[in-house]
């Protein structure tokens, strides 16, 4: 058993350890230590010989217990960060988006910018699902969309035509709009004035041509309710 100085406090080691993953992690949490002191998003809860950072920005909060997913990952080789939401247990492993050896130091930042960008639902993993929607309601002006059960495939919907309209892809970013539109409208029972506004960042960047070609030949009868604005 050894004690190693971390700048937040001695991380206590039962077992020996790899040393070069043992440096990548204390490299990582040198700089984990820096950006969450300097984020209005989360504070460091430094207080006990087991140091927390948890979220800052509302309701359900995060709670990342950092020694626990070093030690996890240096002496179990275990991939998945000890985090809370709202007391319970959620599983995120230290490789989303790349790869098992990453730190977790490193899946910790990575964490904590995530939560700096206001928790973007085509980055966030599914299990922070309730965190990512919760934060986008929470900061939506749009009518009906904060108390509507809207979720990760309704932005996967709406992702797919941002990426249609990337690709000038007009037609097809339409005919997408169309169906999210009467989706959020029959499903979520969301406004048509709260659907128009929603959708209107991306089809306010149509031109205008196209959006009025397609309505001559719609997918579907009603999309007119939603694009003709």
């Amino acid at each position: 058993m050894r004690n190693v100085y971390t700048p937040m406090g001695p991380l206590t080691l039962k077992d020996e350890v790899d040393e070069k993953k043992l440096a990548a992690e204390l490299r990582g949490l040198e700089l984990l230590y820096e950006i969450t002191c300097k984020s209005p998003n989360w504070r460091l809860e430094l207080s006990s010989t087991r140091p927390f950072i948890r979220s800052n920005d509302g309701s359900p909060e995060i709670q990342i217990d950092i020694f626990s997913c070093i030690s996890n990952k240096l002496l179990n080789n275990n991939d998945h960060l000890s985090i809370t939401m709202s007391m319970q247990e959620v599983c995120v492993l230290t490789d989303f988006n790349s790869n098992d050896e990453i730190p977790s130091s490193d899946a910790m930042i990575s964490l904590i910018m995530l939560g700096n960008s206001g928790w973007p639902t085509k980055h966030t993993p599914e299990t922070l699902e309730q965190k990512s929607i919760g934060f986008f309601k929470e900061n939506c002006e749009i009518e009906g969309i904060k108390d509507s059960n809207i979720d990760f495939h309704d932005f996967e919907l709406f992702n797919r035509c941002k990426e249609h309209l990337e690709h000038k892809k007009y037609r097809e970013c339409l005919i997408g709009l169309g169906e999210l539109s009467r989706f959020l409208y029959v499903c979520k029972m969301i406004s048509v004035e709260g659907i128009v506004e929603f959708i209107s960042p991306v089809l306010s960047q149509i031109p205008t041509i196209y959006r009025l070609e397609y309505l001559e030949n719609p997918e579907e009868e009603y999309d007119s309710v939603f694009l003709d604005n």
